[in-house]
């Protein structure tokens, strides 16, 4: 095998950001900006739990329940946003498991603008597109190209 077909930055000599095709450092910041964007969301949405406490109180069980699926929630949001930034990053690196959960996370967000519509639009169609390109430019030619390029055996 020669060096021209040895795949991913871990045999090439070069950085992930230089061995991916463009397509692939697309897909690699549209996936780093939602997934910062989900942190966010994580944030927020404990912060609302902490308001709830503030405005309505811990009197009684129906806040406290609120209150902690509220935390549950933006826990589990950020978590899988540090996930999807894990990721991205392998993804960049030519992994096929990092783009194929990716593709998983990609279309369950997909489903879940569904719902993300009913309160606000003009974000859930801002999130739609953006994951959309980010999955679709995954699977561009150039793309798959540098994930199907042969590893050297171990």
């Amino acid at each position: 095998m020669s060096e021209s077909e040895l795949s991913g930055p871990e045999f090439t000599g070069e950085t992930a950001l230089q061995a991916a095709p463009w397509e692939t450092k697309l897909s690699f910041w549209l996936w780093l900006a939602e997934a910062v964007l989900g942190i966010v969301n994580g944030i927020l949405i404990i912060a609302g739990a902490v308001l709830v406490t503030a405005v309505v109180g811990l009197e009684n069980d129906g806040a406290v329940a609120t209150v902690g699926v509220l935390v549950a929630l933006g826990i589990l949001i950020a978590a899988l946003a540090v996930f999807r930034i894990v990721c991205s990053v392998f993804m960049l690196r030519g992994k096929v498991w990092a783009r194929n959960a990716l593709t998983i996370l990609g279309v369950l967000g997909l489903i879940g603008v569904i719902w993300e519509f009913q309160s606000n639009p003009g974000v859930a169609i801002a999130h739609a597109l953006v994951l959309l390109v980010a999955l679709i430019a995954m699977f561009l030619p150039n793309s798959n190209a540098y994930f199907r390029a042969p590893y050297p055996e171990k």
